[in-house]
């Protein structure tokens, strides 16, 4: 065998081995599990013009509205349309959610976390004081400087369980904000 077909086989095998140890370990990463996440198999993501009613609350995916809340770090002051919250949930957006009564200084700690492909709102209904929402995951929490907070959107902001990655943030012009 010539030296130079020797090379280029030990080189494509190097190229294929560090790929898969790279694959490998990006995966190991992901699966480290956070305490407390539930998860849910979404079994249909249609758009619907009618109100769906979600198991989950805050909801965590499902059939949805065709227009998203703009997620790019958006402050919702008011409880938001839930379809269209899921819908951005598809764009691969976190959702911070806390009860009404939870402080000013707790709640402007947790809008300094909301940036590209999150955005939080109040949720009345939620059982726990703060939810961390993405499709097809949730985390209930009960303080503000929980590390689980960040784990939770580094590891599900545009995460492998999105549906549609990539997908805009941005709101439709003349859509639901």
């Amino acid at each position: 065998m010539k030296p130079v077909v020797i090379i280029i086989g030990l080189a494509v095998i190097l190229l294929i081995g560090g790929s898969w140890w790279s694959n490998t370990s990006q995966q190991k990463d992901f699966e480290q599990e956070i305490v407390g996440i539930t998860s849910t198999i979404i079994t249909d993501r249609s758009h619907v013009q009618t109100e769906v009613d979600y198991k989950d609350t805050p909801p965590v995916g499902g059939n949805h509205h065709p227009v998203w809340l703009s997620c790019n770090g958006d402050i919702y002051d008011e409880p938001v349309v839930d379809e269209n919250a899921v819908h951005s949930l598809e764009h691969g957006a976190v959702w911070i959610t806390y009860q009404p009564n939870l402080s000013v200084a707790d709640i402007e700690t947790l809008e300094k976390k909301v940036t590209g492909y999150s955005f939080i709102s109040p949720y009345p209904e939620q059982e726990s004081l703060i939810m961390m929402t993405a499709w097809g995951v949730q985390l209930p929490l009960d303080t503000v400087d929980d590390p689980r907070i960040d784990q939770f959107l580094a590891k599900f902001r545009q995460g492998p369980q999105t549906p549609e990655p990539g997908a805009t943030c941005n709101a439709i012009p003349g859509g639901m904000q």
